[in-house]
């Protein structure tokens, strides 16, 4: 007999146990939603009536990523959960090896197709979304050894995909990068397909980025469709010879200063309001500055200030401060939650499509996440993925089935929460 610490017996069972009742009602939220339609219209259809539909391959994917799964081996987990199959009524789950062929054989066809459901449901999003909309556009690296991968500006093997998120959060565009392509490459282009993502009754009030965006003719297109931007300025030496001048200084916070001027580049049309924080760093010593190189003064310079160029003048230079700044939360940290809370900082293939492909799959799983958070208690809308998992997707239950009904039991706890999440998705179905 085994000798243990504890007396308790392990024993099998052959009931329908699930750990994941709460991803169970986020399966639903999702068909509530018409995704199986999305799916099976936006993106190629198998060759022959015994093939998987795209559906097939989507929703138990999502379902992983959301679950935890990091590769694509983790699908194994939703194939062997029965009580999960069961309540989403669940009949064909496809195997990591058919995941990968499906990919690759999908391609491009399916990114576009994916856009398309994207753009369906980033409306339904916006349509609860009275304020100004402001557009974040930034890249992040991803860093995969693969054969194919090429090396990026941080000196790493990987790909730099092009993320634009619109307010709290939503991917309204991807664009997957090859490794060696600059952040600052076709930023332009990149900012008019995601305004063209934007329904025909919802206008852009706002662009920010990273100063890899700081360039005319972004600056002149914001211009030309009334569009206020705020963007990462770039401390070259026309910039700080204006810095170099100023004597106003007003206090941000206790290690802060802040000022301005307007500054204009070769090839704007306008002129624009370059705002200017110092940091109350210790200063350079006298004569210092002549023996550094021109790489380390550009560094110390980085340190002790940094600027954001803006065409807006009705706002203050605090306010302005401020809604740069908030593309931390709205852009930055959610990266690092598509990237680690969706595990997309690992991609399945060698080939570039197909993990483009998968990238966009990961990128839908997201903006689900995004759209799912809408209907939760308030308490829970603000949380990340990994809090929602731990307090909602991991809740355990017992599927059974009773006069031909499937009956979902979950501690009674539990209950209040998971029947008012199915009402407000019932409701949302009938829209």
């Amino acid at each position: 007999m085994t000798q243990t610490i504890l007396e308790f017996d392990l024993a099998t069972t052959k009931e329908k146990l699930t750990p994941r009742a709460g991803t169970i009602i986020l399966g639903e939220y999702m068909k509530g939603l018409g995704l199986e339609k999305l799916c099976n219209t936006n993106l190629p259809l198998p060759l022959n009536h015994k093939g998987y539909n795209p559906f097939d391959f989507i929703y138990p994917l999502v379902l992983m990523l959301h679950s935890g799964g990091r590769v694509i081996d983790d699908i194994r987990e939703i194939r062997i959960d029965s009580a999960l199959k069961q309540s989403l009524n669940i009949k064909h789950i496809p195997t990591a090896s058919g995941v990968i062929k499906w990919l690759k054989r999908t391609g491009l066809a399916g990114v576009y197709g994916l856009e398309s459901i994207n753009k369906i449901l980033m409306e339904r999003y916006l349509n609860r979304i009275d304020e100004d909309l402001i557009l974040d556009i930034d890249a992040t690296v991803i860093e995969a050894h693969k054969a194919t991968s090429k090396y990026t500006y941080k000196m790493i093997p990987g790909y730099i995909p092009m993320l634009g998120h619109i307010n709290g959060g939503y991917v309204i565009k991807s664009e997957f990068r090859d490794g060696n392509i600059a952040p600052a490459d076709t930023n332009l282009e990149f900012v008019k397909k995601c305004i063209s993502q934007l329904p025909k009754n919802k206008k852009l009030s706002w662009l920010r980025a990273d100063s890899a965006t700081y360039q005319a003719e972004v600056f002149n297109y914001c211009e030309e469709n009334n569009i206020n931007f705020a963007i990462g300025g770039q401390l070259d030496r026309s910039v700080m010879k204006q810095i170099n001048k100023l004597t106003k200084w007003e206090t941000l916070s206790k290690f802060e200063d802040v000022s301005e001027f307007v500054h204009t580049m070769t090839k704007t049309n306008k002129a624009f309001r370059v705002i200017v924080i110092k940091r109350n760093i210790t200063p350079m010593l006298p004569n210092l500055e002549d023996v550094l190189t021109d790489e380390e003064k550009a560094q110390y310079h980085k340190e002790k200030f940094y600027v954001i160029a803006t065409n807006n003048n009705e706002l203050s230079l605090k306010k302005i401060i401020k809604l740069y700044r908030q593309r931390g939360e709205t852009s930055e940290n959610k990266i690092k939650e598509l990237k680690n809370g969706f595990n997309m900082d690992y991609l399945p293939s060698g080939d570039f499509i197909s993990n483009a492909l998968y990238f966009q799959i990961g990128t839908l799983a997201y903006n689900l996440f995004i759209l799912f958070k809408t209907i939760l208690d308030a308490n829970l809308q603000k949380h990340t993925l990994k809090t929602i998992r731990y307090k909602l997707y991991n809740i355990a239950g017992k599927v059974i089935i009773h006069a031909r009904k499937t009956i979902l039991k979950v501690n009674d706890e539990f209950i209040g929460i998971l029947q008012r999440i199915r009402q407000k998705a019932y409701e949302l179905s009938l829209e």
